[in-house]
């Protein structure tokens, strides 16, 4: 059975959010998500009415860590759909979706720390006589996989139903009845009458862009809505784009939108009154005259009980000036052969009747949730810090803001999601559970007037008065509390034994050779991966890869020599690198790389040495040959000087000392680096196959489709684009440890230096200066060779390391 590290359920907005963090924070974990229909998007793929849009400006809609570049902020659907499928091709979660899944239940195991998670294969039939979108349904293929734990992202509502009022006489009505959710894709309104049933966000957004479409447009509402225009286009974002560029300027509207929304919340419900008599004077300015304002724009809540609909640039008022839009205010009784009838008597006649009414509510994507085989009543719960549920272990869902955008919420809770692992990884935990003091009052989950809450609050969980079970809208508080505040408090409680978490479980059903990968938490609190192959009573050489590599860079044929040879092998992801987990030290900015200039808080290669002595000792390993390239090379020499009870050989190649006047790159080299990181799959195996291209040289070329199948593969296990900060925080290594020449004059274990008389990235000189430095070490120089190690070069380079391992053994006896 297949076991994943985390299932995500949904590939919407959060689903999607939640894995780029997780790949970001957590590469080594395994991970997919599961969604039921055939495309990604959720909300934004599903509803295609016309004119769809965000009520929240993009600003604080996008995420935290990708900013929203474009200058609408107020955008349409299409947009932002655009925007989720970049993004989750930008940090490899396309690949992870897996689609025509239904997760149909879900139960723990208390005995095994895991979920068993139920699947059901889905499919998506052709579109009904009504030619609406047809929504998935089983095919009764069933499948299970266990999980870790589980991020439950399917949103609060059923896609495949929305919320309809059952009205009288409907089948007198001639004309199609049409619910958002599920839009026909041929339905032509031009020159027809529509009556649009409901005032929220989803019938203030039809209504002007059915009008637009040619269509005489009648809102048909029970209840007023605060309606409010506001700047399709933020008038301070435009300028900040000609000051910053496109990129700040998203992070820093985030911030302001975001204390922007807040302080309005705050002020509606402080001094309602007040914000009603500002809302009404703005509303009265943009009404067409005669316009009944009393009637239909008056509710009888204050603002913000329910969510401000926001009308980017008035275009709600402005389509009820040009005469193509109306409102009418009174409770709908039932259907007519001609439209819809009023309980004043009154007919609004139509062609076509639009239910915007609402949605079904619908928990956890609807499936069931188990606890050693006994069904779990959500009611029963309580929402620990909106995070996680009482009684229930490793599980998260994700639950937004309702006064303000929802991926607010949602990216601070994944980011306290990803905290909270990295803890249990670094005390040995595998199980969380919040618990609950008994008979602790609670309240509904959601302080919302919307109908659709209201309707459903008996099956939701609930919350509690207080910290950490109070459900909190406050954005700035959750970030002070989900972001930098304690982390765990005496409600969660954990349980479990990392070395069974991290062990075959792990790794059982993963692709590839990928199911070689192993994990180990260091006493530093950082997850490694590694692998070992070879006999298990071999003496073991540990191979360490280069800048931004990972432990696949190795050649096969290499490490196969060396296993045939009777070693051990054991190749770690460095830190920042493949599998292995990600700092959250200062990387430094692309001037402090071009001028070697340390970063202050970077971490230096004396750390990473600490890392693979730290390796060792989980493995039990008293001694062991090290065998660096490049960046590694630099580690190997350190583990050398600086824990020489654990080095039997020193192998050096392609590297350097860190000295300034030695081992420089060419400019061309530089100029590579210094280019955009690449943000797809495709762009990162066209650039990984140039960069190989130009580290072989000419003499011993690189295969490009060889090289392209090896990209893909380390893109695969976690070399995905981060901005570059991942490989920059490695060079910042280099920079923080300087001229390590002194601290090599101390090793006294064998010493063998290996370069290429052709490297355009390590200049010759720097493995020259290596084997000044290590007393009685020699040079072994490769003809034609780069900085990188060809097909061609491979027996000459195992021939020259092997024979320096045995002279060892034959020194020894």
């Amino acid at each position: 059975m297949e076991h994943l590290d985390v299932l995500i359920i949904g590939a919407g907005l959060s689903g999607i959010g939640a894995a780029c963090r997780l790949r970001m924070d957590h590469p080594g974990r395994s991970l997919a998500l599961l969604e039921t229909r055939g495309r990604p998007g959720g909300t934004w793929d599903l509803f295609r009415y016309p004119g769809i849009r965000s009520d929240s400006d993009l600003y604080t809609f996008g995420y935290d860590f990708r900013p929203w570049r474009e200058e609408k902020a107020i955008a349409d659907g299409p947009s932002i759909l655009h925007y989720l499928k970049e993004t989750a091709a930008e940090y490899g979660v396309d690949s992870l979706i897996r689609y025509h899944h239904r997760v149909l239940s879900a139960d723990w195991s208390s005995r095994d720390a895991h979920w068993t998670v139920t699947v059901e294969r889905t499919h998506t039939p052709e579109p009904g006589p009504d030619l609406a979108p047809a929504e998935p349904v089983g095919t009764g293929e069933i499948l299970q996989l266990t999980a870790g734990w589980i991020f439950n992202a399917a949103g609060y509502y059923r896609y495949g139903e929305g919320y309809a009022p059952e009205l009288p006489d409907r089948e007198l009505f001639a004309g199609p009845i049409v619910h958002p959710q599920h839009w026909p894709e041929d339905l032509d309104v031009a020159g027809k009458r529509i009556a649009v049933l409901g005032s929220g966000a989803t019938a203030v957004t039809l209504v002007p862009a059915l009008a637009e479409l040619g269509a005489r447009v009648t809102m048909v509402q029970r209840t007023p809505t605060y309606i409010l225009p506001v700047p399709a286009k933020d008038p301070l974002a435009r300028r900040l784009r000609g000051v910053v560029g496109p990129e700040r300027t998203g992070r820093i509207m985030a911030e302001v939108s975001a204390r922007r929304q807040r302080y309005i919340w705050v002020f509606c419900q402080r001094w309602p009154n007040l914000a009603r008599k500002l809302i009404r004077g703005i509303q009265s300015r943009k009404v067409p005259e005669g316009f009944e304002l009393d009637k239909h724009l008056n509710p009888p809540y204050r603002p913000w009980d329910q969510r401000l609909c926001a009308v980017p640039d008035g275009d709600f008022f402005t389509a009820l000036r040009s005469g193509s839009a109306t409102v009418v205010t009174g409770l709908t009784t039932g259907f007519t052969e001609r439209g819809l009838r009023l309980a004043s008597g009154a007919e609004v006649e139509a062609d076509v009747v639009v239910t915007a009414t609402g949605f079904t509510i619908q928990v956890l994507g609807g499936m069931e949730l188990k606890l050693d085989g006994v069904p779990v009543n959500l009611a029963e719960h309580v929402a620990y810090r909106g995070v996680m549920l009482s009684g229930v272990p490793n599980m998260a869902f994700a639950i937004g803001y309702t006064n303000a955008s929802w991926t607010l919420k949602v990216g601070l809770l994944t980011q306290w999601f990803s905290r909270l692992l990295s803890s249990m990884d670094r005390h040995g935990y595998t199980s969380a559970v919040p618990v609950a003091p008994p008979g602790m009052p609670t309240r509904p989950l959601l302080d919302f007037g919307a109908g659709y809450v209201q309707r459903s609050l008996s099956s939701l969980p609930r919350q509690g008065l207080q910290a950490p079970w109070l459900m909190t809208m406050n954005f700035l508080a959750d970030r002070r509390d989900l972001q930098k505040g304690a982390l765990a408090d005496e409600y969660l409680h954990f349980s479990g034994d990392a070395g069974r978490a991290g062990g075959a479980a792990g790794n059982a059903g993963r692709a590839d050779d990928s199911a070689a990968d192993r994990f180990v938490t260091l006493e530093s609190g950082l997850r490694l991966c590694y692998r070992v192959e070879g006999p298990d009573d071999g003496e073991p050489v540990v191979l360490l890869s280069g800048l931004g590599l990972d432990l696949a860079a190795w050649p096969a044929e290499f490490v196969q020599g060396l296993a045939a040879a009777g070693y051990r092998v054991i190749r770690p992801d460095n830190r920042d690198a493949g599998r292995s987990g990600r700092m959250d030290t200062p990387a430094p900015t692309l001037l402090r790389q071009a001028l070697g200039r340390p970063m202050p808080g970077a971490y230096r290669i004396e750390d990473m040495a600490d890392d693979v002595a730290g390796l060792l000792e989980h493995l039990q390993v008293g001694r062991a040959h090290m065998v660096g390239m490049s960046l590694g090379g630099m580690i190997a020499q350190s583990v050398a000087a600086h824990h020489p009870d654990r080095v039997l050989t020193l192998t050096s190649l392609i590297s350097t000392t860190g000295a300034r006047d030695v081992g420089a790159a060419a400019f061309s080299t530089k100029r590579r680096f210094a280019a955009r990181p690449p943000r797809t799959r495709e762009e990162f195996i066209r650039a990984r196959v140039a960069l190989m291209r130009h580290l072989a040289g000419r003499t011993h070329p690189a295969d490009p489709a060889r090289e392209a199948e090896l990209a893909g593969k380390a893109w695969d296990r976690g070399a995905y684009p981060d901005g570059g900060t991942a490989r920059a925080r490695q060079l910042g290594a280099i920079n923080a440890s300087g001229d390590r020449t002194e601290a090599l004059t101390g090793i006294r274990v064998p010493t063998l230096v290996i370069h290429g008389d052709r490297d355009p990235i390590v200049h010759p000189s720097g493995g020259a200066a290596t084997v000044a430095a290590i007393p009685g070490s020699r040079l072994a120089t490769i003809p034609g060779m780069g900085h990188y190690f060809s097909p061609a070069v491979v027996p000459e380079l195992l021939r020259l390391v092997t024979g320096h391992l045995a002279a060892r053994t034959v020194d020894s006896v």
